[in-house]
């Protein structure tokens, strides 16, 4: 990349990309929208919150614009700036996101001209809608009628219309920074294995510096490190599995609105769920043909070994306990019929082992690797998951899970009505059908600078997803255009 490509793009970013003080716009915001929802307006501390929420507006105001704040499959926007926040960090703004939903609602624009008083009004009246079953159309209409001073309520057809999307030269920007992160994560896979198998002591600050990385990714951009995680073809795949397991779980938790400390918690727990196997045999883990019966019983072992491995090795705080559990409990399943059997507490497995164990045999399946031999389609492996919810997956997060990944996941080939071949490069939550693509080649041959296409522009409706594709039959490796821009 040309130095006035790359200083275009850092433009972009730095245009699409919020900062600190979006982020504490979005936080006052519902601060004062929870506050309201539990004492009067006139209490001083409803006042006091409805001051800062102002003059945060305030301090972000250019040439006295009016401020949006917005959420888009998940993520939160001032104007069109992309906001870190964690509505489960700011405790009860997922459940006022859910009523939002319901209601059709999914911004608020405030005027520049907006008075204390009209942002009072405002809030009184949204806080005091609580939806049921019985009222929620009603309410809708109320939303959708209201007319408020300063005030304009935004619905999910007109957030969705404004969203601006990002160029490719900030996608390509995300997938490379998302490779970094990846690897680096791999590097700490292999170094937390080789230590606890040579006994020497693991290195905490790098692994939790390391699963920060991924956490910041996942936030900003969750389909340029999940396409990595369809890359089969590494020369040891034990540390690419850990890694990927580490990228699924931490995606599922940032879905499932877990804070920071909890996400950092669960990504050191992946990474270290499958660390047991370096005490057993290397020509059993390695070996290419079906298990007999006392293969089974020693890989049985893994999850024990495990446990007892990171107790062995690790500094005992939340982090080692947290991964203790889980590298114990993550083949355990939701009605504790796996294994290890000597299981005394019948407490369900804790949230971070569910998560895992969804993770850990999505990849497994799809990856043909260790004692599940024959690799099967992420569709495959995700319907063969699904006759299994409820007894050895969590029925909720495995749904959550599979609206993750989608119908066709990022790093998928697939072969397009028109005859095209392109690689899934993300996932579309409200059209599985139609993702944002790559087309590589068509039948004249391959492309000498592949397309990027959002199959859910109408420009496209033509081309859509026929089946997925082995790449292997095409004389293509995936990881060749993963691993490119």
């Amino acid at each position: 990349m040309n130095k006035a490509m790359s200083s275009d793009v850092q433009v972009e970013l730095a245009r699409v990309l919020g900062g600190p003080e979006e982020e504490r716009l979005v936080n006052a915001f519902f601060v004062m929208y929870k506050t309201a929802r539990i004492i009067d307006a006139t209490n001083a501390m409803f006042a006091r919150q409805a001051d800062a929420f102002i003059e945060r507006l305030r301090a972000l105001r250019i040439d006295r614009r009016d401020i949006t704040v917005k959420r888009v499959s998940r993520r939160f926007f001032v104007n069109d700036r992309m906001v870190r926040f964690n509505e489960a960090g700011n405790v009860g703004a997922d459940v006022i996101l859910t009523e939002w939903k319901l209601l059709g609602l999914a911004g608020v624009k405030f005027s520049s001209r907006l008075e204390r008083q009209d942002l009072i009004d405002f809030v009184v009246f949204l806080a005091g809608l609580r939806v049921t079953e019985e009222n929620v159309e009603q309410l809708a209409e109320r939303v959708r009628t209201c007319s408020l001073q300063g005030i304009e309520l935004l619905s999910v057809q007109q957030i969705e219309e404004e969203l601006p999307a990002f160029s490719d030269a900030v996608r390509a920007r995300f997938r490379r920074s998302a490779r970094e992160s990846f690897f680096r994560a791999m590097a700490v896979a292999e170094d937390l294995i080789l230590s606890a198998s040579t006994e020497r002591e693991v290195n905490m600050s790098k692994t939790r510096r390391v699963v920060q990385g991924l956490i910041e990714h996942i936030l900003k951009d969750e389909s340029s490190l999940i396409e990595l995680t369809a890359i089969r073809d590494y020369d040891d795949y034990t540390y690419a599995h850990s890694t990927n397991v580490c990228v699924y779980a931490l995606t599922l938790g940032v879905q499932l609105g877990l804070d920071r400390p909890r996400l950092s918690q669960l990504g050191f727990s992946a990474l270290f769920h499958d660390v047991g196997k370096v005490k057993l045999p290397e020509d059993l883990i390695r070996k290419p043909d079906r298990f007999n019966e006392n293969d089974w019983q020693q890989i049985r072992q893994h999850p024990l070994l495990g446990a007892k491995t990171i107790l062995r090795h690790i500094e005992h705080d939340v982090y080692a306990a947290r991964a203790a559990r889980t590298a114990f409990e993550h083949h355990l399943g939701t009605d504790l019929t796996g294994y290890p059997q000597q299981v005394l507490d019948q407490r369900r497995p804790s949230l971070f082992s569910r998560i895992v164990t969804i993770a850990d045999t999505f990849d497994a399946l799809t990856s043909g690797r260790v004692y599940i031999k024959e690799k099967i389609t992420p569709a495959e492996a995700l319907r063969r998951m699904h006759t299994q919810q409820g007894q050895k997956y969590d029925q909720l997060l495995l749904k959550l899970f599979i609206d993750m990944v989608g119908i066709y996941p990022p790093g998928s080939m697939v072969l397009l009505s028109t005859r095209e071949v392109a690689l899934v490069v993300a996932t579309n939550r409200e059209n599985p059908l139609r993702p944002y693509v790559r087309i590589i080649g068509n039948e004249s041959g391959l492309l000498d600078i592949p397309e990027w296409v959002d199959l859910s522009d109408l420009e496209h409706k033509k081309r859509k997803i026929v089946r997925m594709i082995d790449p292997r039959k095409y004389g293509l490796r995936a990881s060749d255009y993963i691993l490119s821009d």
